[in-house]
């Protein structure tokens, strides 16, 4: 039986020691199969570039179908200790590092404009497998600079470590390089898992439609109150626009907020998907973790205040594309999505503090009642831009549009019902 050692948990990192992952004869295999197959290793590219060389990764690589017997069952191992699905991995690869050979610092998620190019469908990579296949007479270490950690190559030992959450959220503590190799050779497998199963040919067609659709908007601006221009630059594929304070962003409305129906068509889509996927509803938080959501979300009456259904990028596009005219026609701008995360449920007790929304990235829109089963009605209670307070009911298949950067709003009564669900969606305003 495998044993799997925890060897640190500094700054978020989650890392693992596995000796004897791999027998001695399936180290030999793809020692061999990597000499057979090896060519220049790549790293992925900026722009609409998908990959690349470069002189930080000076190694050879080598992939490995499901047409190998081996690679089936180590593929299936390697999910099985990190708890994901073998549909979520990347293909099996192989690399040799000659004398002198390296990677430099780098991190294995991918970021800005490479998370375009690889992640609209697949998502981010969650959990990288490394294996080690050979014992290395000198040099070629992994180490992590962040929380200073090193492993030497030892054959057959897997390291293991988390990049990323399941909310997408990439810990950038990870760095870590491939130090030089000084004498021998450096043979490793490597699988990354993804968020949402791997569909690389996707991934691809969403990367072309971004590039294509965002190929104009480079040095697109957002006016402040005083009409001075904010250049929005795209982070991670999301827009962002770059405000230095609320205070900055000028009212877009009279009032700042508007309730309306849902679009039926766009509702009952919803709620077809809702119905389909309560099943799958996990807590969004832990309540005793350190997530972001812990500072506005609680419950005094159950342990997780709010369930979520997470959506896939298809359904995010649909809901972002029906509500992008209704939401522009309001704030009487030309929109740009940012982010349409999931459909929550909030629990029994659950209280949502005031606040406003993130400045850079959530400016204008919309919470969307999707389903409710409660005692009383629970209101939202949002400032207009004068600061007078107001209680806004939602009923299921209604919608409340309101600039959220700059409004106050919250649900601050503990909610009294079984469940409560909404869905919100992001836009920021173009100039």
């Amino acid at each position: 039986m495998l044993v799997k050692e925890f060897l640190f948990n500094n700054k978020g990192v989650e890392i693992y020691q596995i000796p004897n992952f791999l027998t001695e004869e399936e180290c030999t295999h793809f020692c061999r199969k990597i000499e057979q197959k090896g060519r220049r290793s790549e790293v992925a590219g900026e722009g609409d570039v998908h990959s690349t060389y470069s002189d930080a990764r000076t190694s050879k690589s080598a992939l490995f179908g499901t047409d190998d017997e081996m690679v089936v069952r180590i593929n299936q191992r390697m999910a099985d200790e990190v708890g994901s699905w073998v549909t979520h991995a990347e293909q099996l690869s192989g690399h040799v590092y000659e004398e002198g050979q390296e990677f430099k610092d780098h991190t294995d998620f991918f970021s800005q404009e490479s998370y375009v190019n690889h992640c609209l469908s697949s998502g981010q990579r969650t959990w990288t497998v490394m294996v080690y296949l050979n014992d290395v007479e000198e040099g070629g270490h992994t180490e992590f600079l962040e929380i200073g950690k090193s492993f030497a190559p030892k054959k057959g030992t897997a390291v293991i470590w988390k990049n990323a959450d399941s909310k997408d959220e990439v810990n950038p503590a990870t760095l870590h390089c491939g130090r030089p190799v000084l004498k021998g050779k450096k043979f490793i497998l490597t699988k990354w898992f993804r968020e949402h199963e791997f569909n690389p040919q996707e991934d691809a067609r969403l990367a072309k439609q971004y590039h294509k659709n965002h190929a104009n908007k480079q040095g697109i601006f957002i006016l402040d109150k005083f009409s001075n221009k904010v250049k929005i630059e795209y982070i991670d594929g999301v827009p962002n626009a770059r405000f230095a304070r609320k205070e900055d962003i000028p009212a877009y409305t009279a009032t700042g907020f508007k309730k309306m129906p849902i679009p039926k068509s766009l509702y009952y889509r919803i709620l077809f998907y809702y119905y389909e996927g309560r099943e799958q509803a996990r807590p969004e938080f832990d309540p005793n973790g350190n997530d972001e959501v812990n500072k506005f979300i609680s419950s005094q009456e159950v342990r997780y205040p709010t369930e979520m259904i997470w959506l896939s990028d298809e359904m995010k596009s649909i809901i972002f594309d029906q509500l992008q005219d209704t939401l522009s026609s309001w704030s009487g701008k030309e929109l740009e999505r940012t982010y349409c995360y999931g459909i929550r449920s909030y629990k029994r007790g659950a209280q949502l503090i005031k606040h406003i929304d993130g400045y850079t990235t959530r400016i204008i829109s919309a919470i969307l009642n999707i389903d409710q089963k409660v005692d009383e009605p629970w209101a939202l209670q949002i400032d207009d831009h004068n600061g007078v307070e107001h209680e806004v009911y939602l009923a299921p298949g209604e919608m409340v549009l309101y600039e959220s950067a700059t409004l106050m709003h919250g649900r601050v009564k503990p909610f009294n019902g079984d469940y409560f669900t909404n869905l919100f969606v992001h836009y920021i305003p173009l100039s």
